[in-house]
């Protein structure tokens, strides 16, 4: 599956009944020490961190959705990140408790793209979303562990990190 070429699905009444997973992006962006940015968002408690991401867009790309989130949440613009590849798997996560419920139609989990970046700017340069993001941190490999709190994160996380930057083990 081309990852650039994937586009947001319309619900319609062949897709109602069935279970519906919104589909998102997660960036993976590193540094220039492979510290990877994590964000704590404002419905978080202050300790639970996770990947920058989001939904996809009606008409949307999947490449165009992760430039999109990372400006939208970080101010981080195209020209000062490296887009080294994307996961050819994406990531099911269905939710426990509550469901996600978007322009009327009501998601049972999300299923994530990845995407890896290499943040060539400055930090300077990041100015978090009102209201969204609380704060971000800049986290080695080996610290992930201490952020990435939610069931399943971490493992799932890694995996992903290990494909696109075996580098960093």
């Amino acid at each position: 599956m081309d990852g650039n070429k994937l586009q947001s699905e319309e619900i319609t009444p062949k897709t109602l009944g069935k279970q519906l997973f919104r589909k998102g992006v997660s960036a993976l962006i590193i540094n220039n020490k492979n510290e990877f940015l994590l964000v704590n968002l404002e419905s978080f408690k202050t300790h639970f961190f996770v990947i920058p991401g989001g939904g996809l867009e009606q008409k949307e790309t999947l490449e165009e959705a992760g430039y999109r989130e990372i400006k939208e949440e970080l101010g981080i613009g195209k020209q000062s990140l490296e887009l080294l590849g994307f996961c050819k798997e994406s990531l099911k996560i269905k939710f426990r408790t509550k469901k996600l419920i978007r322009n009327g139609v009501e998601y049972d989990g999300s299923e994530r793209y990845f995407f890896g970046f290499k943040f060539i700017g400055e930090d300077s340069e990041i100015k978090l979303q009102e209201a969204e993001i609380r704060s971000y941190k800049w986290v080695s490999f080996d610290d992930l562990k201490d952020y990435l709190l939610f069931d399943n994160q971490l493992a799932e996380t890694t995996e992903k990190i290990l494909e696109l930057f075996p580098f960093v083990l």
